[in-house]
C-alpha cells in the first residue's frame, strides 16, 4: 500500500546538515531515505546516510521511492506580494466606502415588513481584495508535483478549467534548471524546470516551491543511480546517446 508525504522541503534545514548526511529526509519524510541503521554508545539505534559525493561510483538515491510518493506544492512564500496587495487593498476599500459611500456602496432592497424595510449595501471595492485573495488561492492549490519510483508527474490546472499532466521517467529526465531572482533568493523560493531527453523541451515547470536548488540534486541524484542502472543492464548505451551522457 502506498504510503503519501506531503513535507515541504522548507522545513529542513539545509544550513546545519551532518557532514556525513547528505541527505537526511528519513528523519522529515519519515524514512525516505538511502539509509542504514547503526547503534551509539548508549545501545541506541540511529540512521546514517551515505553521502554520494563520497563515492561518485556508489551514487545512491535520497529518497526510498520503493513503497512512498512525495507531494511538492507552491508554498505560500511565493504569494506574499499578492498577500501584501490583499491586505493594502482591502484596508484602502474600507476606508473609502467609508469616506465615500454614495460612489461605492450599492443599496439594494431585500425586503419589506409593515414597519421595517431591509436593505443590503454592497461595497463595490470589495471585490478589489476578494480578487488578490482568489488570486493567491488558485496559484497555491491549481498545482502539485509528485515524486514517486518511477518519475516526476506534475498536476496543473486542479482548480482551473484546463487540467496538464506530464510525466516524465528519471532516466528520460535530460537536465534540470532552478532559477531564482533577487526576491526569491531572499525567501528560499524559486522555479524548477525539468527538461525531457525525448523532447529537447522544459516538460515539467514547478513553479513557486520552497528550495529549489535542494530539488536540484534530488532529481539529478535519483536520475544518476537509474542511468547507472541501465548501463548495469546493458541499455544505458542506447539510452546515453538519446540523454546525451
Amino acid at each position: 500500500m502506498t504510503k503519501n508525504t506531503d513535507k515541504d522541503l522548507g522545513d529542513i534545514d539545509f544550513d546545519h546538515l551532518d557532514s556525513d548526511s547528505q541527505y537526511p529526509l528519513d528523519e522529515v519524510f519519515g524514512g525516505a531515505s538511502s539509509s542504514h541503521s547503526q547503534a551509539d554508545e548508549h545501545g541506541s539505534t540511529k540512521k546514517s546516510i551515505k553521502n554520494p559525493r563520497e563515492n561518485p561510483e556508489e551514487i545512491e538515491s535520497p529518497l526510498n521511492l520503493e513503497e512512498k510518493k512525495f507531494f511538492f506544492f507552491p508554498t505560500w512564500r511565493s504569494q506574499l506580494l499578492n498577500l501584501i496587495w490583499f491586505h493594502v487593498s482591502g484596508i484602502g476599500a474600507i476606508w473609502v466606502s467609508r469616506e465615500m459611500p454614495q460612489y461605492f456602496i450599492l443599496p439594494g432592497k431585500l425586503f419589506s415588513t409593515e414597519s421595517t424595510e431591509y436593505v443590503l449595501y454592497l461595497p463595490l471595492l470589495i471585490f478589489v481584495p476578494a480578487f488578490f485573495l482568489v488570486k493567491v488561492l488558485i496559484n497555491i492549490y491549481n498545482s502539485v508535483y509528485c515524486f514517486d519510483n518511477s518519475g516526476i508527474e506534475a498536476h496543473i490546472g486542479l482548480v482551473s478549467f484546463n487540467l496538464r499532466q506530464p510525466r516524465l521517467r528519471w532516466e528520460d529526465i535530460r537536465g534540470v534548471e532552478p532559477s531564482q531572482n533577487i526576491w526569491e533568493r531572499m525567501l528560499s523560493i524559486g522555479t524548477v524546470k525539468v527538461g525531457s531527453a525525448m523532447s529537447q523541451e522544459t516538460e515539467i515547470i514547478m513553479t513557486g516551491v520552497s528550495s529549489p536548488r535542494e530539488i536540484q540534486e534530488l532529481i539529478n541524484s535519483e536520475r544518476a543511480k537509474r542511468l547507472k542502472e541501465l548501463k548495469q543492464s546493458g541499455t544505458g548505451a542506447r539510452h546515453g546517446a538519446v540523454t546525451g551522457d
